[in-house]
């Protein structure tokens, strides 16, 4: 009896990420690129088991020199044994998908809120990781205006 494998999937990341709404992608990958509390990290397939916290950023899945570039506004990466790797995110938007009107309006309603009003505690908080995304999406927005994310293999899904 012979024993065959498939090589290729074991040097794949299996990926997903998912919102409180909806699974924005489900695809296998060579490497996603994270933004974490510990800095951005680059996690290839073997990767250590591991769990962090994510910051407003960009999120960049790779496979055949192709990306998908993603916002991610929080939450968390889950690195797991057999290369799979989960992303659960407060919310995540494809980079052609931001709004660019809208975080501009956003990053001013912050920016003024910080100015005029005297803000401790919760709500500075509140206000400062509202500007903090703001600047983020638009980062990302201007950095990938003229690609459109489109899925990497015709396995990778989208969901709307």
């Amino acid at each position: 009896m012979f024993l065959t494998f498939n090589f290729i999937t074991l040097n794949l990341l299996h990926f997903e990420l998912v919102t409180p709404e909806k699974t924005i992608l489900k695809q296998e990958l060579q490497s996603l690129t994270c933004p974490t509390t510990m800095g951005k990290i680059t996690i290839l397939p073997g990767h250590t088991p591991l769990v962090a916290n994510l910051i407003p950023g960009e999120l960049i899945a790779k496979m055949d020199d192709k990306g998908i570039f993603l916002h991610v506004s929080g939450g968390f990466v889950e690195i797991r044994q057999n290369n799979e790797i989960v992303v659960l995110a407060d919310a995540a938007e494809h980079a052609g998908e931001i709004d660019e009107q809208r975080a501009v309006e956003a990053k001013q309603r912050a920016e003024k809120m910080l100015k005029e009003k005297q803000l401790f505690g919760e709500e500075y908080a509140r206000v400062a990781a509202s500007l903090e995304r703001s600047l983020s999406r638009l980062r990302i927005a201007k950095r990938h205006a003229h690609k459109k994310s489109t899925p990497i293999t015709g396995e990778g899904v989208f969901k709307e």
